[in-house]
C-alpha cells in the first residue's frame, strides 16, 4: 500500500502549512524538501541559489526528491520547481499519491507580497520580472507539468484550510492510500 503523499504547487499555496495539519491528520511523518536542502546545504535557498544558482539548487533538489521513495507514512511538501525534475515523477507517482494545490495567480501575488518576512526574502527571483509578473511567466510554464502530475487538485485560493485538508484526505482515502495512518 502506498503510505506517500507528495504536495506539489507553486509558492504560497499551502502546501507546507496543509502538509503539516495533513500529516497530523493521517499520523504521519512530515518532509518539507526545501527544509531538507537549506539543512543539507546548510544554509538558506536565498544563500545556496547566491552561491550555486538555480542549477546548483536544482540538482540538490533531484537528489532529495529522488531518495523520497522510500519513505513510509509521510506527507511530503515539494518545492514549486519540483515538478520541473519530470523524470523522477513516474516512479515517485508510484510510491504515493500526488496532490496539486494551486490557487489564481493574483492570490499567489498577495500572499506572497503581504509575507514579506518569508517568502520574498528567502526566494531570490527565477527569471528577473516583479513578482507577480514572474508568477505568471512561471506558471504558464508549469501548469502543464503540474497537471499531468496531479492524481488531485485543489485549489487553496477558494477553501480554506479545513475545507483543503477534508478533500485531500478524502481523496488519499478514496484512493485505497493509508488514511487511517495503518500500514
Amino acid at each position: 500500500m502506498k503510505e506517500i503523499v507528495f504536495l506539489i504547487g507553486f509558492r504560497a499555496v499551502g502546501k507546507t502549512t496543509i502538509g503539516r495539519k495533513l500529516a497530523d491528520r493521517l499520523g504521519f511523518s512530515f518532509v518539507d524538501t526545501d527544509a531538507l536542502i537549506c539543512e543539507k546545504k546548510g544554509a538558506t535557498v536565498q544563500a545556496i541559489v547566491q552561491a550555486e544558482g538555480w542549477d546548483g539548487f536544482r540538482r540538490c533538489e533531484q537528489e532529495i526528491l529522488a531518495g523520497l521513495g522510500t519513505c513510509r507514512r509521510c506527507v511530503i511538501a515539494t518545492g514549486g520547481g519540483a515538478i520541473l525534475h519530470q523524470h523522477l515523477w513516474p516512479a515517485l507517482k508510484e510510491q504515493g499519491y500526488v496532490v496539486w494545490l494551486t490557487a489564481d495567480p493574483d492570490i499567489i501575488c498577495r500572499r506572497i507580497l503581504s509575507d514579506t518576512d518569508v517568502s520574498d526574502k528567502q526566494r531570490p527571483s527565477l527569471t528577473g520580472s516583479g513578482v507577480c509578473a514572474e508568477i505568471r511567466e512561471v506558471l504558464a510554464a508549469r501548469e502543464p507539468l503540474y497537471r499531468s502530475t496531479a492524481d488531485l487538485v485543489v485549489d487553496t485560493g477558494l477553501l480554506g484550510p479545513s475545507e483543503v485538508l477534508d478533500a485531500v484526505e478524502r481523496a488519499v482515502g478514496a484512493s485505497g492510500q493509508a488514511a487511517s495512518g495503518e500500514p
